[in-house]
Order: C-alpha cells, then sequence, then structure tokens
C-alpha cells in the first residue's frame, strides 16, 4: 500500500451534543465528591507514600507543605516510571519522585474546566485549591460518576457513532 492509510484522515466523528452534556460542562466541580483524597508532606518517606496512596480511588497522595499548600503530587504513574523496576531506597522522602502540580482548580471551577485540563495535560488526578491551601482533588473516576449519576438517561441511551472508525486495531 506504499504507506497511504487506507482510513480518510478526515473521517467525522458524531457526538452527541445534547443540552444535558452542555449544562454538564458548566456545572461546578464543587458538585462532585471533592473531599477523598490523601494529603502526605514532602518528607514523607516513599513506602508511607504507596501506602497511602492505595486508599485513594484516584491513585495518587497529593504532597503539601505543612501549612497545606499543594507542593507536588505523587501518582500510579510516577511510581511505575520512577520506581517500579529502579534501585531506590523506600524510606527517601516522596519529594524525589513525586510530580510538581502545574495545574490546579478552584472549587468554583466548571466540569468543563477540570476535562479540558484532564484532556490537554493528559492528567488523571486535579488537586482543588483555595486561597493557596488544598481544599479537594477530582479524578477523572469522579466526572465518570458524576455525569452518570446525574445523568443515566442521557450517557446510557447515547446512539452508537456507526462512522467512527479507529484509528487503529489496538485492543480489538
Amino acid at each position: 500500500m506504499s504507506g497511504e492509510s487506507a482510513i480518510p484522515q478526515n473521517h467525522p466523528i458524531a457526538v452527541a451534543k445534547t443540552d444535558a452534556s452542555h449544562k454538564a460542562r458548566a456545572d461546578s466541580v464543587s458538585l462532585m465528591e471533592t473531599d477523598d483524597y490523601v494529603c502526605i508532606e514532602p518528607s514523607t518517606p516513599l513506602f508511607k507514600a504507596i501506602q497511602v496512596m492505595k486508599q485513594d480511588e484516584g491513585g495518587c497522595a497529593i504532597v503539601c507543605a505543612a501549612n497545606r499548600s499543594v507542593v507536588g503530587i505523587f501518582t500510579e504513574r510516577d511510581l511505575l516510571t520512577k520506581v517500579v523496576g529502579q534501585a531506590v531506597d523506600e524510606t527517601a522522602p516522596v519529594s524525589n519522585w513525586m510530580s510538581p502540580v502545574v495545574a490546579t482548580l478552584t472549587p468554583d471551577a466548571t466540569i468543563g474546566d477540570a476535562v479540558a485540563i484532564m484532556n490537554d495535560k493528559g492528567y488523571r488526578n486535579i488537586p482543588l485549591v483555595k486561597d493557596g491551601k488544598l481544599v479537594g482533588s477530582i479524578s477523572v473516576f469522579d466526572v465518570i460518576r458524576y455525569l452518570a449519576e446525574s445523568y443515566p438517561k442521557t450517557t446510557m441511551n447515547l446512539p452508537p457513532n456507526p462512522n467512527q472508525v479507529m484509528d487503529s486495531t489496538d485492543g480489538g
């Protein structure tokens, strides 16, 4: 096939844009459960951070200074890419492996804002900060749960997209 794709590159993908989906984007993140997070200090030993992280459904531990200002986040992705398979001192501080937080939201942000950051940056967890202090956290699972519970008829009854063409055969 001389390097040409058999799939048209500009194939349309139909996405149901309903009144409910527009409303959901404008809903405040504070409507979701935001108090199910774990917070640890930068000096927390790695082994303890991993134990604590297991308690969070989103698979992360938010790293905070003593004044509850967010200084980083330790996620499953950090564990897999920076710790697993490496010779590490499990008693060393988690700050050696955490990712510095580059995006936070306020409780006044919208679900649309959260989804945009998650999509653009590849994040699965976003700390919520008010007046410089950690007040909550949302995960991609929180967004999915909120949408499924708030709009069950809309989310469960979307028609299939007959024109959808997958970019690859992976997972098929």
